[in-house]
């Protein structure tokens, strides 16, 4: 196992760098001049000729992409323009936030779609199957923008049941204030996570062994958690992690509705005011985010069956 993460890991050098290329040629698409940007649009010509020699966009682009290659194989991912200071203490300090998000999603998604998606399957092609898959249907139908509005209004403005906006102050406060905008995403996540456990546990019910373990006058707890379940849960970690970048998504929306100060928000915000290196570094940073989940969903895997840590 280790010699299998090990390789895993060697994987992320290529991904990283074929990342980098692609975000590097595609932000110097974007509309406008990170010059004018930084001076403002009554810059004149000469003092926006200054300012792009010495932020090196003057250079043929190739020659752009080794300079900043060299100086990322180093630690150094450049100045922001916008806000004057090493790129990677603007962006690390957003990224707990971010990450916290994240988890908590995953819980609430998965808190959600285990029971309804159990009774689902255990009342196939009868009512309560019927009104979850109506139900979730229409959640995966709903945009977050819109579900993050109406949970704000709902939760937080009219019922005053949760804060909207802001990190909070550290420890459960913080929670308390995540708790809103990840359940915006999760909803959003919920409905593919039910729709797929609900197929797996169809299939492990009607499987030999859970036949043989109620046979066996196993008690109906311990059949669901180990047998059932724990046989279910597979195609549930492939489904999360598969549809991690749908929840990088989900958190860039969520962070600028909750006004969150994560990684998200800060990528939204600097592409609006062009700043290249902090557009490259947030992105760097998701894409490991992808790779690594799915290296943890690989790990998952062999805990959820041992056959497949033999079969390696």
């Amino acid at each position: 196992m280790i010699r299998y993460i090990a390789g895993r890991f060697l994987q992320v050098v290529p991904v990283l760098f074929g990342v980098s290329i692609v975000v590097f040629l595609l932000v110097r698409l974007i509309p406008g001049d990170p010059s004018v940007a930084v001076l403002g649009s009554r810059a004149t010509p000469e003092l926006v000729a200054r300012v792009r020699d010495q932020l090196g966009l003057d250079l043929p682009l190739w020659q752009q992409y080794l300079n900043y290659l060299s100086h990322a194989l180093r630690g150094d991912f450049g100045i922001s323009f916008f806000y004057q200071a090493n790129v990677w203490d603007v962006t690390i300090v957003r990224l707990p936030i971010t990450l916290a998000l994240m988890a908590m999603t995953v819980l609430i998604s998965v808190i959600i779609a285990v029971p309804f998606a159990f009774i689902s399957a255990v009342r196939r092609g009868q009512l309560p199957d019927h009104a979850v898959r109506i139900a979730f249907t229409i959640a995966l139908g709903m945009p977050v923008f819109w579900s993050g509005i109406m949970l704000a209004y709902l939760l937080g403005v009219k019922w005053r049941l949760l804060p909207i906006a802001g990190p909070g102050h550290g420890g459960v406060d913080t929670l308390v204030h995540l708790l809103l905008p990840s359940l915006t995403i999760a909803i959003a996540i919920a409905p593919i996570v039910v729709r797929t456990l609900r197929s797996s546990l169809i299939e492990v019910l009607g499987s030999d062994f859970v036949t043989t373990g109620r046979a066996m006058g196993l008690k109906p707890r311990f059949l669901t958690l180990n047998y059932v379940l724990r046989n279910s849960l597979r195609p549930v970690v492939t489904v999360i992690s598969i549809n991690f970048g749908y929840l990088i998504g989900g958190t860039v929306i969520a962070e600028q509705i909750f006004s969150l100060a994560g990684v998200g928000s800060l990528l939204i915000g600097s592409i609006g005011t062009r700043d290249y290196a902090v557009i490259q570094l947030a992105t760097l940073i998701f894409a490991l985010l992808v790779v690594l989940v799915n290296l943890a969903a690989d790990v998952i895997y062999m805990v959820l069956d041992p056959r497949m840590a033999l079969a390696r």
